[in-house]
């Protein structure tokens, strides 16, 4: 997902035991990421960091 400039992901875990993360990624490079059980909590915690924003427009998936 991505939206004014800001991109979207959640990144599976590496290796067994680790977090899911959900990551924002800003124009200016900064990076945020927060670490989650499962995918649906990320990608629910990245939808609605993308929706407090002011110009949402999600781009769909590649999938």
């Amino acid at each position: 997902m991505k939206m004014s400039g800001i991109t979207f992901v959640v990144y599976n875990p590496p290796r067994l035991g680790l977090p899911y993360l959900a990551v924002m990624i800003s124009p200016n490079d900064k990076i945020v990421a927060v670490p989650f059980e499962t995918p649906a909590e990320a990608e629910n915690y990245n939808i609605e960091s993308a929706a407090k924003t002011k110009r949402y427009a999600p781009v769909r998936s590649r999938e």
